[in-house]
Order: structure tokens, then sequence, then C-alpha cells
């Protein structure tokens, strides 16, 4: 029975650590507030995680594996490319869209710590150069004339800031289109097809 209550304390701690940390970032989240929403006393929180710094590792580290989890289908050299474009486009969207405050939070607190980010796609990838296997792909499918010429990271950034853009300004967006909550879910379901038509137009042999 104390582990289970343990457990579920610990638990109760990370999804408040997560609210917190995601919505504030580090500098603006306090341990109080985070122990208030987990509805213990702070001297609890210090005894499950001694620092700030530790609960934030642990939380971050979380997050950058739940983005990265939904990436994995990008290694897998059996998907064509431009499937992967689509697959992307899709899976990102709906990813950002059920995590709307995660994308800003891990660029702002990788800006923030670099050294963090480093320390997390080691422990990911290892040794194991699984980017070098993505880039051999498309460029035997360069060569096989199924895609043109492009550089790979233009590619995906620009993937990833269509569609994260409309998220991380959507009051702006939805105050200059004049959408409601339904208008805006409408708008980013036909975007998700305009943007992969983009991509793989951009990266299609003519």
């Amino acid at each position: 029975m104390a582990e289970d209550k343990n457990e579920n304390t610990e638990e109760k701690i990370i999804t408040a650590a997560n609210d917190v940390f995601e919505k504030k970032g580090y500098d603006g989240a306090k341990m109080q507030e985070i122990a208030d929403k987990a509805g213990i006393n702070k001297a609890l929180l210090h005894y499950y995680f001694r620092s700030k710094d530790k609960l934030f590792e642990m939380i971050f580290g979380l997050a950058f594996r739940k983005l990265v989890g939904e990436l994995e289908f990008l290694f897998d050299t059996g998907i064509p490319v431009k499937e992967k474009v689509r697959i992307f486009v899709d899976r990102h969207t709906d990813f950002i869209s059920r995590n709307r405050h995660l994308p800003l939070f891990i660029i702002n607190e990788v800006n923030r710590r670099p050294e963090i980010f480093v320390k997390l796609l080691e422990g990911i990838y290892g040794k194991e150069d699984r980017l070098n296997k993505l880039l051999k792909q498309i460029e035997e499918e360069t060569k096989a004339g199924i895609l043109k010429q492009f550089d790979p990271r233009q590619i995906f950034l620009n993937m990833i800031a269509m569609n994260i853009f409309p998220f991380a300004a959507k009051p702006l967006v939805k105050g200059i289109l004049r959408m409601d909550e339904d208008d805006f879910g409408g708008f980013i379901a036909e975007r998700k097809k305009i943007v992969t038509e983009i991509i793989i137009k951009s990266i299609s042999e003519k």
C-alpha cells in the first residue's frame, strides 16, 4: 500500500510539474505552485525531487521523448520519403494540437540550456547515427529520379515552421481571419493537405 501511495504521489507531482513547466518555462515555474497543484506540501515535493533542476530535467526529458517518439517513422527506410512527408505533417500537426504548449516549451528551454538537448539526443540515439540513414535514403531516391536535389535541413525546418506557427500565433490567426474555435479546427485540417502538397511539390523531380 505504501508503495502504491508513493507512486501515486510521484505521479501527481509529475503531472503538476509538467503543466506548470510547459506553460511557464523553467524561470517562471515555482516549486510552491507545483506543490499546490499536486495537492502536497513543499517539503514533500523536495523529498521526491530535491531541487527544481532535477524535477525540470525529468519533465523536459519526458516532453522531449514524447515529441521524438512521434517522429520515429522518419528513420524507417522502408517508407518512401514522400510518404514520410505526408505522415509527418499529419502526425506532427495532430500532436501539436493535442500538446499546444509543448513545442514552444521545448524550443525555449533548448535555447536556454542547449546542453540538456545534447545529452538527451545522445541518450536516445546513442552512437547509432540514424540521421545518416535518412540522408542516404534521400540520396538514393534522388539518384533514382524520384526526388530532385534539395537540402533536407531546409525542408524539415519548413515543415516544422508551417505546422507550429498557426498554433503559436493562434489568437492572432483567429483574430485576423475572424475565426471561432470550430473554424480554426477546420482550417487546420485543410492546412495539413496544403502544407503536404507544398512540401512534396518542392522535393519532387519534374
